[in-house]
């Protein structure tokens, strides 16, 4: 596949500016770049969801499959065996085989031998085998003929994984292929992939997953496009080696300017001693020589001034400091550990087996068990969203949960504005607001935009902002990294770090897991609970 000069205009901004370059066959490709960069529109582009303005897209007799983010609510009663066949196309090939196998004659033979290949690329006869080979491989524990409606989160995806890979086109575009997914899958994944001498561009926040298949990156920044013919570890390495250099150079201008602008200032409190007073009328020395220094001084501020200004360096650098995220414990009355006896999660017609642990204040807590298992139901019954069915959760009133869901726009007004959804209580500063926005490397003028146009990354940002201004000293995370940028993925990381409560944890982020580093593991499959301490 050949892409030559693509530009496509988004609200009069060229979101692709002239992007080029080649997909040869076999090539892995990792697409990285902020949210709303252009990623996901490139893709659908070269799939031909949504057209492009200029330049164009040459493909040597490849098809190409693109992984959907989501299956469309009208499909919810579908089996997820008639639902993939649709997807694929195989259920109405099947039918028009049928249809000209009952007419066969000579004007319709060249018709049959067109979607006979075309059934047989899809590997029509052994397709329901293929179907549950990559679903058992990827940990699918529901029967083919479930509808769509009960499955998980993750269990759609691997339906949509499912589509591509079955598809067998020479061209795999994969957006965020491991949202959702448990470890178990995304090893499989990975394996599949590898294995594959399909060609690929995978857009993903998982940067382990990136690291172990692709072998090429293209960056995508401010419209334009920029390719590195190397693996992604060696990717990040060459970009902490320019961000590095970027530092020093920024650095170096720092200080140039305040030496500039210390010689500017001391240049005019020369000027300005001169003679203290006003000079008498015939002092025409002391006038003299007062005129002579403000000119040359003049002279001097001048050239300093130019030079000051023609000081150019990169606005957009901001360095990368960990982002404090304080707990103030001092202030806090009472046990601020987390507790569960005898806890039984869940509804009438599905439970987790009880659950008996303890985290102490301070903890960092993951919560294992495939798609599927009620890690989500846990954490919601620990917040208090949904009660037990039997035991208890125990916690103080002292404890202040924060806490992120898979979907950021989960009970949250969409049409508020940023600043009204951080000053819910109407008494923040707005000297603290841009503090906190800045802290969070969001744009003070983003404060008036409406909450549900934010992108993914932003949201996130945001509500771990508010959660910074409401102090709170307990996070929990479900799937926090779903949908990221890799800055806000970052951002994530960096609080991680900082936050001195507990943090209740479930990611199959495996990068996210290691710098989580648990002290305590609660595996709800089977009731075990891993404690370090």
């Amino acid at each position: 596949m050949i892409v030559n000069n693509l530009v496509k205009d988004v609200g009069g901004k060229k979101l692709l500016n002239n992007v080029s370059f080649i997909l040869n066959k076999g090539d892995k490709v990792a697409l990285v770049g902020i949210n709303g960069c252009g990623k996901s529109t490139l893709l659908k582009i070269i799939k031909g969801i949504i057209p492009y303005d200029d330049g164009s897209i040459n493909f040597n007799n490849e098809d190409v499959s693109l992984l959907k983010q989501e299956i469309a609510i009208d499909d919810y009663n579908i089996s997820v065996l008639d639902y993939v066949k649709r997807e694929t196309n195989i259920k109405q090939t099947e039918l028009k085989l049928h249809e000209l196998e009952n007419s066969l004659n000579d004007q319709t033979m060249e018709e049959y031998g067109s979607v006979l290949e075309s059934y047989l690329k899809l590997d029509g006869y052994n397709f329901n085998n293929n179907l549950s080979v990559i679903l058992n491989g990827l940990n699918f524990n529901s029967s083919l003929d479930a509808p769509i409606s009960i499955l998980s989160g993750g269990q759609k995806i691997k339906v949509l994984l499912s589509i591509v890979l079955l598809s067998n086109a020479e061209i795999m575009l994969l957006d965020e292929p491991t949202n959702n997914l448990d470890i178990e899958a995304i090893e499989w994944l990975e394996d599949y992939l590898n294995k594959s001498d399909k060609s690929m561009i995978i857009v993903s926040h998982d940067e382990e997953f990136m690291s172990n298949i692709v072998n090429k990156v293209m960056e995508l920044k401010d419209g334009c496009l920029s390719e590195y013919n190397m693996g992604y570890d060696a990717y990040v390495s060459f970009k902490d080696n320019e961000y590095n250099e970027a530092m020093i150079r920024h650095d170096n201008l720092v200080r140039e300017k305040d030496k500039l602008k210390n010689q500017i200032q001391k240049a005019k409190e020369w000027s300005n001693k001169g003679i203290s007073g006003k000079s008498k009328d015939n002092d025409k020395i002391a006038a003299n020589f007062q005129k002579e220094r403000t000119s040359k001084t003049a002279g001097k501020v001048s050239r300093l001034s130019k030079e000051l200004d023609g000081l150019q360096g990169d606005d957009g650098f901001r360095s990368k400091e960990d982002i404090n995220f304080f707990v103030d414990v001092s202030k806090e009355k009472g046990n601020l550990d987390i507790g569960g006896e005898n806890l039984v999660c869940g509804y009438d017609t599905f439970k987790i087996i009880p659950l008996n642990f303890n985290i102490p204040f301070g903890s960092r807590v993951k919560i294992a068990g495939p798609n599927g298992s009620g890690k989500s139901t846990l954490i919601k019954t620990i917040i208090g969203d949904i009660k037990p069915v039997s035991g208890y959760v125990i916690k103080s009133s002292a404890i202040k949960v924060g806490y992120i869901s898979q979907d950021s726009l989960d009970c949250v007004n969409i049409d508020a504005t940023v600043y009204d959804y951080l000053n819910a209580n109407n008494n923040i500063d707005k000297g603290f607001l841009f503090t906190i926005l800045d802290k969070f490397h969001i744009r003070y003028d983003d404060k008036d935009k409406k909450y549900g146009t934010l992108s993914p990354g932003e949201r996130t940002r945001v509500n771990l902002a508010k959660l910074a201004i409401e102090n709170v000293n307990v996070l929990i995370l479900d799937e926090a990294t779903n949908h990221l940028d890799l800055e806000a993925v970052h951002i994530l990381e960096s609080v991680i770090k900082t936050f001195s409560g507990t943090i209740i944890s479930v990611s199959h982020n495996r990068t996210f897991n290691k710098l989580l580093n648990p002290d305590i593991e609660i595996d709800i499959t089977n009731g075990l609970v891993n404690n370090k301490y």
